[in-house]
Parts: C-alpha cells; structure tokens; sequence
C-alpha cells in the first residue's frame, strides 16, 4: 500500500482514479490543483503524487516544487493530456519520475506507479531515504559505481526520409506514435528509458532497480516492441500510409553507472564499452530485426530464440564478436544447437549479415552513447 496524491482540476478524472486506486489497496489523497496540492504535500507524506500538467491555478512544474520542498522521498508522475515523445520530454524536463497519457489504459499507470515505489525502495537501501528523488546525494551511482546490466537501443529505420517526404505535422506523429510504442515495452519489461533520441531511445534493465534477470527482460521489451510497431504499421498501410521499421541492439556488461542531474531531475546513465556495444548492434540490425551478443545470449539463452549471424567486426575493438538476431521466447532446444532457431535454414540470418559484409559486419557509429 502506498500513498498517493492526486493533483487534477476535473472531479471525474480525480474520482476515476482514485476508486482504481483505492480498490488496489493504495491510501489516497485528492487536490483540485496546485494550491490544494500544496497545502496537502505540507500536511501530509506521501510517496507518489499524480499531478496534471496544466491547472487553472498553475502548472505541474509548481507541484513537482512543492513535493520536492515538503515532500522529498515522494515520485512525480505526469498526467499529459497530448500525446507523444514531446510530451514526455516537457514532463521529464519538469523533474518528472515519470509521464502517463491520459486516455490510455490504467494498466500502464500502475506500472509506473509500481516502478516509482521500487525506486524508493532502491534509494532507501542506499541510505537515500529523506533526501530529493529528483536530486539524490552522494552515492554509489552518482560516484560512478559499477553496475553489470543490459543495455539496449532502439530506433525507427527511415526517420530522416520520413521527415523530407511528409508534412512535417504528419512526420512528428509518426515518431511520436513509434516512440511511445519503444517506451511503453521498456515499462512494461521493468526498464528504464534514460535518453529519448528524436527516433529513438536508450534504455537500461538492472539499473536503478536490480534485476537478476535483466538480459530477458530487455529481450522481452525488443521483442514487445516489434510486435507493436508491426502492428502499427500493418495499421497504417491499411490505410493508405508508409509502413515503418525500427531496429533494436542489445548487450550486457559491467558499466559504470552514474547519476547525471539538473535542478529539477536526476536520470541513470551507463558509461563504458557495454554502451558502446550495445549502440553497435543496433547499426547492424536489419529494419524490424533485433541484434544482441553473445554476452546478453548467456544469460538469457534459457528463455530465449536467436539465430547466429556469424563474427561481427566492431570498430575500436580488438576481437570480433559474436553476433545473433533475436527471434522470439523460449527455452533453448538442445546443447547442440541451442540458440538457433529450428525453423531456421540459415538463409535469413545470412541475408541479414550480408547487408554489410558477406562474412562479416563493420560497425561504425553513426551517434554517440552516453
């Protein structure tokens, strides 16, 4: 159970909410706006706030204050009444924990309301309890503390043809509609999206939040994105549109990981050749494949398909590396052949490769991991 605050100038939205919640066993809290906020946060601990984004009396930006001053162990959750990446960068730009679209199924808010309560209870087993959840103190992350996790990109193919072929209204919703797709699979698999990139994003799994099993989840969160970029697609040239593509990479390893804040906002960051790996197979990755390495094949080969693309070459490092293309869940079929797909003749996984080499694949950077 948890307490929770909610901060919106309608009454049916506040009433709708607040009965989903209470009925999930969670205490909670109304305020018509930002001046009942403020009076509630200074009366009252509470440790999630769902705030609107614009109120008659002011905006989010003064409730995230006011929880920050009165409140400081309590997450910010954004409700946005617009859709789209843009909205969520202004949400996080404003201090936000996190951002949910109004209209969509509560489902994907209790996801980021369960996500904001094991963040607390990440800060406190680190001591952090008391302190800002926008602006933490020192600690292992923020000194540069060493973290084994996997990290995965993501990122629509043809944006850029996208934007010069279409009315640049018609181009923005596109990638916002991908990008909410990207962000809402990385949720749901227990990730966390630290860096929104025009087409695409970066995201963690294991970081803030520990999770053993952090390689399946970030397949599963490629796999889920796919899936629903697919059928969006499929969408839209039913009626008439473009179809389009993303390409997902995927690696695992020891990085240091660090907070990086402003005067509102603390994010996680992973630094080091895990990063730089995982950004590289997201270059070789053919539109609508995902590409991860042996390392992330290690430890989630029990729960995973690939098919083996062969020794890739990735620019700045000495060895090649092994290189396979995600194919769907499940446990690996036998010692011998464990991580290729049956159904696979070898031809697919060649085509693949061969976009950029017939033996093996060059990856240079086309832009930088943080």
């Amino acid at each position: 159970m948890a307490a929770i605050l909610i901060v919106d100038d309608e009454p049916s939205a506040r009433l709708t909410l607040g009965l989903l919640l209470r009925h999930r066993g969670h205490l909670v809290r109304e305020a018509d706006g930002v001046s009942a906020a403020t009076s509630a946060l200074g009366a009252e601990a509470f440790d999630v706030v769902i705030t609107d984004l614009r109120m008659p009396d002011g905006l989010g930006l003064e409730v995230l204050q006011a929880a920050r001053a009165r409140c400081p162990d309590a997450n910010v959750i954004v409700l946005t009444a617009h859709p789209g990446w843009e909205s969520a960068k202004e949400a996080m730009r404003l201090g936000a924990f996190d951002y949910f679209e109004k209209g969509q199924e509560p489902d994907g808010l209790f996801r980021r309301i369960d996500g904001a309560l094991e963040e607390q209870a990440f800060r406190r087993r680190m001591g952090l309890a008391g302190t800002p959840a926008a602006i933490p103190a020192a600690t292992p992350a923020a000194a540069g503390g060493r973290r084994y996790l996997t990290i995965l990109f993501a990122d629509m193919r043809g944006s850029m043809e996208l934007l010069a072929e279409h009315d640049l209204e018609e181009a923005r919703q596109v990638l916002d509609e991908v990008i909410e797709r990207l962000m809402e699979a990385v949720h749901e698999a227990g990730g966390t999206v630290n860096q929104v990139m025009g087409d695409g994003i970066m995201a963690l799994f294991g970081a803030p939040v520990a999770h053993p099993d952090h390689a399946v989840r970030a397949c599963r969160a490629a796999l889920r994105m796919q899936e629903a970029v697919a059928r969006y697609s499929g969408a839209r040239t039913r009626r008439g549109g473009v179809g389009v593509q993303i390409r997902v990479g995927i690696n695992s390893g020891e990085v240091i990981v660090r907070s990086v804040g402003s005067d509102l906002r603390w994010d996680y960051t992973a630094v080091g050749p895990p990063t730089h790996i995982a950004a590289r197979m997201e270059q070789l990755a053919a539109p609508a494949a995902t590409v991860l390495t042996d390392t992330t094949l290690a430890l989630a080969q029990h729960a995973i398909r690939v098919r083996p693309l062969g020794r890739v070459v990735v620019k700045g490092l000495r060895d090649e590396l092994e290189a396979y293309e995600l194919v769907g869940l499940g446990p690996a079929a036998g010692a011998g052949s464990a991580h290729e797909d049956p159904e696979d003749d070898g031809r697919t996984a060649s085509r693949r490769v061969a976009q950029a080499s017939p033996t093996t694949a060059t990856i240079t950077p086309t832009r930088p991991a943080t």
